[in-house]
């Protein structure tokens, strides 16, 4: 049982870093620097708002595998080995594990928000929840979950989602370019063609 509190902290943990990441880093204030000839804490945040604002201009486009898995490789053991001298090596690594595994999962999710179509429930939510942050970013910052949005006032509903038709996903669009009509009540197109 301990075992598995300490996965689901885990899994909170990167759930929490998700939502302060995304909102804090990728729509915060940053200052831009001339090239990156400097190593630490602000070159990866620089480097992740950077990739972040790229995906908000183009939502087909994701950081490269090996960013992220260069991310993780030296993520994980510092948090893993922190929890560790916080609760001890067994909990320490079973708290990494569960960050992990749900930044895994969170990674595959949002991937699959810009290039599937939802099936029905939760990932139609996660769908509208996260395309509307797309349209207003200063809401939503939970990509995959709602619970910090909640916590911290950024939650918005948006139904239907409205949708600039040069960011619509292509699972959403038919094939003269309208809303396929088992959409049509949770999204609407704006702006010209």
């Amino acid at each position: 049982m301990t075992l598995l509190l300490a996965f689901v902290a885990g899994a909170l943990g990167w759930s929490l870093s998700e939502y302060t990441l995304h909102r804090f880093v990728g729509h915060g204030r940053t200052r831009r620097r001339e090239g990156l000839w400097f190593l630490g804490p602000q070159a990866v945040l620089l480097l992740f708002n950077e990739e972040h604002i790229h995906h908000h201009r183009d939502p087909l486009y994701f950081a490269p595998a090996w960013k992220k898995a260069l991310a993780t490789v030296v993520l994980v053991p510092v948090i893993g080995g922190l929890a560790s001298l916080v609760a001890g090596p067994q909990l320490g690594v079973t708290f990494g594990a569960g960050f992990a595994l749900t930044y895994l999962g969170y990674e595959v999710l949002h991937r699959r928000i810009h290039t599937h179509a939802p099936i029905a429930g939760y990932f139609a939510w996660m769908r509208r929840h996260h395309l509307h942050h797309h349209v207003s970013p200063k809401v939503n910052h939970g990509v995959t979950s709602v619970l910090w949005d909640v916590a911290f006032s950024t939650h918005e509903v948006a139904e239907p989602v409205a949708l600039h038709f040069k960011l619509a996903p292509k699972w959403l669009l038919d094939d003269t370019g309208e809303i396929r009509p088992q959409f049509a009540t949770e999204y609407r197109l704006v702006g010209r063609r």
